[in-house]
């Protein structure tokens, strides 16, 4: 509100320009809401899919699909708050794609020796919960007041996630003090002709859940 205030201001000013001096100074507002509420977020299996030794012989002619993880979600508040999961891909730029360039919708597996990316992974959601009833869940790119419906989409780097408040008519997050869901990881690697032949390659994705208060 504070920035639709100076335009304002102004106009009125320059209309007034030939009875009154312009103003020579500008306020800046420092706000916010400091909450005695906080929430801890905790992933299943401290966090990691572990994949074991794949042998690089084993590779079909395409890409290499790994079997599908799901690790659980829960997000605890020592009260009831608005607030939502924002991930974020510690390999960015690293992702590969079917037509062998990048994947924005994806995270990477870092790069092998040679330097050519090791493959991929999605991200989604599923039987989410809050405060124990079953929720709908909604998402938002970070820094943007827009939600949009995020049942069985694909969970992208850079977005964050929460449940829809059922009462609301538009898409609005839930006030809640407890938050669960599955996460299902779906890991796909790249051509084995990309990568080293005569060493071990390391899997290496990282990714960031952090709670966002609203």
């Amino acid at each position: 509100m504070q920035a639709s205030r100076v335009p304002i201001s102004a106009a009125l000013l320059l209309a007034g320009v030939s009875n009154v001096m312009a103003a020579s100074s500008v306020d800046l507002g420092v706000v916010g809401v400091i909450t005695p509420s906080a929430c801890t977020p905790i992933l299943s299996n401290n966090g990691v899919v572990d994949y074991g030794k794949i042998s690089l012989q084993e590779f079909p002619a395409n890409e290499k699909e790994l079997p599908d993880a799901t690790l659980q979600l829960e997000v605890s508040c020592n009260g009831p708050m608005m607030m939502a999961v924002k991930i974020t891909d510690n390999r960015p730029g690293t992702a590969t794609s079917t037509n062998g360039g990048g994947d924005t919708s994806s995270f990477g597996l870092n790069l092998a020796s040679n330097g050519q990316k090791i493959g991929r992974y999605q991200l989604k959601m599923a039987n989410a919960t809050a405060d124990g009833q079953v929720g709908s869940l909604i998402e938002s790119w970070e820094g943007s007041d827009t939600w949009l419906e995020a049942n069985n989409a694909v969970w992208q780097p850079g977005f964050r996630r929460t449940v829809r408040d059922p009462s609301s008519a538009g898409l609005t997050p839930l006030t809640m003090t407890a938050f669960k869901v599955d996460v299902v990881v779906s890991t796909t690697l790249t051509r084995k002709q990309y990568l080293p032949s005569a060493e071990e390659t390391k899997i290496d994705g990282s990714a960031t859940l952090e709670v966002k208060y609203l």
